[in-house]
């Protein structure tokens, strides 16, 4: 069987299922808060101020961010398959951006703000170096 997958797709896919996984633990502290699953169907979130600690907010702010990063990433990962001008560094790139995501998150739920910064920046990076490869492949 051919695998007909290129990296960069790979990596977007992974991506993906990355940053749809970052709900699971802020909603799993939202459902014990409001008393269980049912009560999620049953009644609205309470108030403007829906978690009472400090690491589900957090958490719920690094999903957010993953959905930020991921308009940038996922656009230009797929210009570049459209395009068929991946290379090996566009493949780095993308899987530069997953790891980078993948160590991102616990880093914003546990508040290390230099150092989440700095592998926040490396998954932008990654980003506009695909997008600058695009723009540079159609000169």
């Amino acid at each position: 069987m051919e695998n007909n997958v290129s990296s960069e797709m790979f990596w977007l896919a992974c991506s993906i299922i990355l940053t749809a996984s970052m709900v699971i633990p802020y909603a799993v502290y939202r459902t014990r808060k409001i008393g269980g699953l049912w009560q999620v169907f049953m009644r609205p979130l309470p108030g403007d101020a829906p978690f009472d600690d400090e690491w589900p907010h957090r958490a719920y702010r690094a999903h957010m961010n993953a959905f930020e990063g991921l308009i940038l990433f996922a656009p230009a990962a797929i210009s570049v398959q459209v395009t068929g001008t991946g290379t090996q560094a566009t493949a780095l790139a993308c899987a530069a951006y997953f790891w980078a995501r993948v160590v991102y998150a616990p880093l914003y739920y546990f508040s290390v703000p230099v150092l989440r910064t700095s592998i926040w920046a490396v998954g932008f990076i990654a980003s506009i170096y695909l997008a600058g490869h695009v723009v540079a492949s159609g000169f």
